[in-house]
């Protein structure tokens, strides 16, 4: 009897769980948001003989020495955890707050723009550091270009004692940095749907993936379409999985029956 004909047409969501260096422990799986393609690429590394006694050089044996597998991915979802996992880097939250007399070196020259040490700024005052301080006018010896920024313009000099002096709110925000750790090892799940054959679920599970640091990250996009962070990413061997279980030690595909 023929197999029924079975296509694949995929659609779904990737989760990562952080593996722990030592134990090999999962953290909790997070989902890390619209990703446009994921694609398997597996290799084999092979060791031929050539034999040198028909003249014709015939190749005689082949056998694998070495196998190989990475998942090559788009992600979309542009956020500083995600851009953390990408960079090599380290997520940091900062709570909203205040700060008192932050220093604005100088002297400046009107029409100079000055930044605050915080973006998200809001209640600005600007004094000079004279005895009594002369507290600066808003649209009239500075101005605010961009609060999201904290982006500010020196419109005059007055007769103000350097440095300035600001007192100010901010909001607050998430920073990812650059190559703040080293590679980290992953769990990643994808739960598919297959559209060619009903919607059909479909799971792939790769145990230990070792994810490349982002090679090109687009901040400026032209085009009809938003950015897309191309992520490779290897990989490994799970040595705590059975060598000779029926699924491996590098991962496995499901497919699921309609449930009953």
């Amino acid at each position: 009897m023929d197999n029924v004909e079975t296509y694949l047409y995929g659609q779904g969501r990737v989760s990562l769980a952080l593996r722990d260096a030592i134990t090999g422990a999962l953290g909790r799986f997070v989902y890390v948001g619209d990703v446009s393609a994921l694609s398997a690429k597996l290799t084999t590394e092979k060791a031929k003989h050539v034999e040198s006694n028909s003249g014709q050089k015939g190749t005689v044996r082949s056998f694998g020495i070495g196998k190989s597998c990475t998942l090559d991915m788009t992600w979309h979802q542009f956020d500083t955890d995600n851009l953390a996992i990408v960079l090599q880097g380290t997520s940091l939250a900062t709570a909203a707050g205040t700060v008192t007399a932050e220093e604005i070196a100088g002297p400046l020259a009107v029409g100079d723009v000055f930044y605050l040490q915080n973006p998200g700024v809001s209640n600005v005052i600007i004094k000079d550091s004279t005895g009594t301080p002369i507290v600066l006018v808003l649209d009239t010896d500075y101005s605010i270009e961009d609060a999201a920024f904290g982006r500010c313009r020196l419109l005059n000099v007055g007769t103000f004692a350097w440095p300035l002096l600001v007192d100010y709110s901010y909001s607050a925000r998430k920073a990812a940095g650059m190559f703040t750790t080293g590679q980290k090892e992953y769990a990643l799940r994808y739960e598919g749907v297959n559209l060619a054959e009903g919607n059909a679920p479909v799971m792939a599970d790769y145990y230990k993936v070792a994810p490349d640091v982002l090679a090109e990250l687009a901040l400026i996009t032209s085009g009809s379409d938003v950015a897309g962070m191309q992520i490779t990413g290897e990989v490994l061997r799970d040595t705590s999985k059975p060598a000779t279980g029926a699924l491996g030690q590098y991962g496995h595909i499901t497919q699921i029956a309609a449930a009953a």
